[in-house]
């Protein structure tokens, strides 16, 4: 088999670990019942995906640049990556506003509900309990309130649960993009070392396939908790790991004259400025606002340890068998 077909072969079986990765999340989530009623769960799942991202990020990523170009240029580019998330985020991802893609009427439904409620508190603190006057008006607007209301927070209702499902999905489609720049660099070098050793490649083929593994929960995680859909999970997780053979195609055929270890690993070190950002500024707030902070620091610490036993375990079977 010619070497450069084997090459890209190693780099497409490495990216079918993030597609492993969002099959246990679609197990996990069916003998869990994960549905838009399971706040908790949803936060846990959140604040677990964060907690892969940070450790890969601080104990992976940032360590093997560092060895490669230096401290000064891996935090430079670090600090790059949170740079082009803050553009990411504002410019290309930008959050929605308040009553976006909504009609005047229900922007007069919900301040209707609103004034309601002001005038029920206003009259419930009124400290003239003995005026008959005061008494009439407090139970009118018990009255119409009770009315009123109920039909009204109806709507309001919804468009809490739509404002809930936006949020997710932007959530979701940014740590998508995140992880999808992180495959792209690390399938060439899967790709570059197989070229220079064949024996090497396949063991960091195999390695970054495990490696993948908890690459696709963290994809998969939000998405699921999004669309509670399994077959999109699954395409997408795929289209995810998949990121890897395009970017052999972009950087082993398109661009191999200027590509090099140290491109690859500045590269590394800015994708872990964008997965820090992701983790600390949308992932872990949404689950705090989901399960509460206590479950959403245990998920944290859950997430980085399953990350780091699943990191480890990789290690320590090449390490313990060759010297590299």
């Amino acid at each position: 088999m010619d070497e450069k077909l084997f090459a890209f072969l190693l780099a497409f079986i490495a990216s079918m670990g993030t597609f492993v990765g969002g099959v246990l999340v679609c197990i996990f989530s069916f003998f869990n019942g994960l549905n838009s009623n399971s706040n908790k769960l949803i936060g846990a799942l959140q604040a677990g995906s964060g907690g892969v991202m940070l450790y890969m990020t601080f104990l992976d990523l940032v360590p093997e640049a560092i060895e490669k170009i230096g401290n000064k240029s891996t935090m430079t580019w670090f600090f790059v990556g949170v740079f082009l998330f803050g553009i990411l985020e504002n410019f290309i991802i930008p959050e929605e506003h308040n009553h976006d893609h909504e009609g005047p009427e229900k922007i007069e439904e919900e301040k209707s509900v609103n004034k309601f409620e002001e005038k029920l508190n206003s009259a419930n603190n009124d400290e003239s309990e003995k005026d008959p006057a005061l008494k009439k008006r407090k139970k009118k607007i018990k009255e119409s309130a009770s009315v009123k209301t109920p039909s009204q927070n109806k709507v309001t209702d919804k468009r809490i649960l739509s404002k809930v499902e936006k949020e997710l999905k932007r959530t979701s489609l940014i740590t998508f993009m995140a992880m999808f720049l992180h495959n792209v660099p690390e399938g060439l070098g899967v790709y570059l070392a197989t070229l220079a050793n064949a024996r090497l490649g396949v063991e960091l083929a195999v390695a970054i396939m495990l490696h993948n593994v908890p690459e696709g929960m963290a994809v998969a995680l939000p998405l699921m908790a999004a669309t509670r859909s399994y077959s999109y999970v699954l395409w997408m997780t795929l289209l995810n790991g998949l990121a890897e053979p395009i970017g052999v195609i972009i950087g082993g055929f398109l661009l191999k004259d200027i590509m090099s270890p140290v491109i690859l690993s500045k590269c590394l070190a800015c994708v872990a400025g964008i997965m820090a950002c992701i983790s600390l500024h949308e992932l872990q707030p949404t689950a705090i606002q989901y399960s509460g902070k206590n479950l959403a620091t245990v998920s944290l610490f859950s997430g980085m340890f399953i990350c780091f036993l699943a990191l480890e375990t990789v290690h320590s079977f090449f390490h313990d068998g060759h010297s590299h």
